[in-house]
């Protein structure tokens, strides 16, 4: 299952010739994550910084297409990796103002104990509702 969610290109996404700056643009990684774990019940505010910490390792971004000032963008998330202590977020950023992937990108995440600052492994919970947003390995 993919999950979806919808965006629009900001004025300050965008430099000096109004495509988006890809510095900015990871902010739209972000964003796709919050609206995906709230869609999940994880509320930051009742599980980041209290329970586990959550650090970004590693992103890898293919920027596709440019995105202007305006243009409607489609979220696609899935769950590429889910390991004993990390997962990865496939996160495709969809313009459907043009009709084209605009970036392909791989977030990936680590599950630590805030109090010893070491891995742990993901929650159950978090895991249980990964499952049906793990993507299929390509064949």
């Amino acid at each position: 299952m993919v999950f979806q969610a919808h965006d629009v290109v900001m004025f300050g996404d965008v430099d000096a010739s109004g495509i988006g700056h890809f510095a900015h643009q990871v902010r739209y990684l972000e964003r796709a994550e919050f609206f995906f774990m709230r869609e999940l019940g994880f509320a930051p505010e009742q599980w980041f910084l209290t329970q586990y910490l959550f650090p970004r390792v590693r992103l890898e971004v293919d920027y596709l297409s440019p995105l202007r000032f305006g243009d409607t963008l489609r979220y696609e998330v899935q769950v590429g990796h889910l390991g004993r202590t990390s997962y990865s977020l496939d996160i495709d950023v969809v313009n459907e103002t043009q009709g084209q992937v605009a970036m392909k990108t791989r977030l990936t995440i680590v599950t630590l104990d805030p109090a010893s600052g070491r891995p742990t492994p993901v929650p159950e919970r978090l895991r249980e509702a990964f499952s049906p947003y793990l993507a299929q390995p390509a064949s």
